[in-house]
């Protein structure tokens, strides 16, 4: 057994004394969703509104909301909150029982922005409490469409089904009347309007980062809004060594955008006005294949800017979020070969050991591209991904793929050849029908061709065609 399983399980008996179900991220760690007014803790649960009631009062609010202390109650009692699905369904593997590998509730508890809140928590379950981990989206504005985003968290979504209506799938992932409903009212708000969530944000940020461990700024695309380089400027001004800053990007802005904020960036670290520095970014596949699930990347430009932000910024770590789902598994091998390239590349045993780590998260929704809804003849390609990672492990001598990496990829797997969870609703021939749909009408807007492009995926496309 690892040590890092060592310590997973200590933090498994810490959280069981307070209740089997408990998750300190619950209350240490939200995203803010200030395009839309919306928030959730972590950022698997499906969001939901602040109400502007509430944000009057406190801004605060944008964390603690009232729903919010409800589902944190239901954990303290024992329950589990159906919105943490994402953690039940591996809590209900046979990995996860004989503690091959963990559920993210143990993984989130177990960080030390988490840790650090644990007897704040459990003394004052039901009080407002600020966040040691925040997330914050500033605007919906992005320069890309990925196939499984949506207008909520995309400006360039939003125009394409402005202009062409949505896409016809049984879903409503994209259908801006589906936002629109009251019942719903998930609808951004534009980047150039007046944002009461943005306003409410920077009132409480002079109390809030003086609590915060990490802050993150995500989008939209981060590089493309004002308020992020607000951000660096304010930390210039009042410097928080200890702060922990990450930004998510596509690496694919203009070159001046990048050129902006490294320049920045590069600032605040060499005066030690901040502490760790990390760069998130996002690709599924390699090549051709990622391009057609995320479009607008340029994944030639996108690997020469990961270089370009290692290069320039050498104490910067760099996280790819692949969040793994059918347009994932024919080319997973060839992405894994690039990272690894690269770990050998940048590493540094003064300045950066791990320059650039996986982190590997399952696509749920839109159910009609998760790998559940796989014919059987798939649910083993990713299998030589696994060996690859096996055969290129990180050792003192050599950089390589880490034990958590390696185990979130082997926790994927099991996923992808599990029956679906009961409780996930998962209608399979309807969504597979949704798959031939989305991707038929995804090569008619966008002037693609799924055929040409994922020729292995070929019987499954026609399976989802002849349903």
């Amino acid at each position: 057994m690892s040590n890092e399983s060592t310590r997973l399980i200590k933090v498994v008996n810490i959280l069981d004394k307070v209740s089997p179900t408990f998750c300190i991220a619950k209350w240490s760690q939200t995203t803010l969703h200030l395009h839309n007014g919306r928030t959730h803790s972590c950022h698997h649960p499906r969001t939901h509104a602040v109400p502007l009631e509430e944000l009057n009062e406190d801004p605060s609010a944008l964390h603690n909301t009232t729903y919010k202390k409800h589902q944190r109650k239901a954990m303290l009692d024992g329950e589990r909150p159906a919105e943490c699905q994402y953690c039940w369904n591996v809590e209900d593997l046979d990995g996860y029982k004989n503690k091959e590998f963990f559920s993210d509730r143990i993984i989130k508890s177990a960080s030390d922005w988490s840790l650090s809140k644990l007897k704040e928590v459990t003394e004052h379950p039901i009080a407002n409490i600020n966040p040691s981990y925040v997330e914050v989206s500033f605007s919906n504005l992005c320069n890309f469409k990925c196939s499984y985003c949506s207008p909520v968290y995309s400006s360039r979504w939003t125009e394409e089904v402005e202009n062409n209506g949505p896409y016809p799938t049984s879903n409503k992932f994209n259908n801006l009347e589906y936002y629109r409903d009251e019942r719903v009212n998930e609808m951004p708000i534009h980047h150039k309007e007046h944002n009461p969530y943005v306003e409410a944000f920077w009132e409480w940020w002079p109390d809030l980062v003086e609590d915060l461990k990490v802050f993150r700024i995500t989008g939209g695309e981060p590089l493309l809004h004002n308020d992020t380089f607000k951000i660096l400027d304010y930390l210039y001004d009042n410097p928080k060594p200890h702060l922990s800053f990450s930004v998510n990007t596509n690496a694919c802005v203009p070159d001046g955008k990048i050129d902006l904020f490294i320049s920045k960036l590069q600032t605040l670290i060499a005066e030690n006005k901040i502490g760790d520095t990390q760069i998130f970014t996002s690709v599924d596949a390699h090549g051709t294949q990622a391009e057609y699930g995320r479009c607008g990347l340029d994944y030639d430009k996108w690997l020469a800017n990961i270089n370009k932000f290692l290069t320039e910024l050498p104490k910067t770590r760099i996280t790819i979020m692949c969040t793994t789902n059918i347009l994932s598994i024919t080319t997973y091998d060839k992405l894994l070969k690039d990272v690894l390239d690269i770990k050998r590349k940048y590493y540094n045993a003064d300045l950066r050991r791990l320059p650039i780590s996986l982190d590997v998260a399952i696509l749920r929704h839109p159910q009609h591209q998760c790998v559940s809804i796989l014919t059987d003849e798939y649910k083993t390609y990713m299998d030589s991904s696994l060996d690859f990672m096996n055969a290129n492990k990180n050792t003192l001598e050599v950089p390589g793929f880490h034990d958590y990496e390696i185990t979130r990829l082997a926790r994927f797997i099991e996923f992808m050849k599990s029956p679906p969870n009961e409780n996930e609703n998962l209608d399979i021939p309807r969504m597979r029908r949704d798959f031939y749909k989305f991707m038929d009408e995804h090569d008619n807007r966008r002037r693609t061709n799924f055929l040409k492009t994922f020729p292995e995926l070929e019987n499954f496309y026609n399976a989802c065609k002849d349903a």
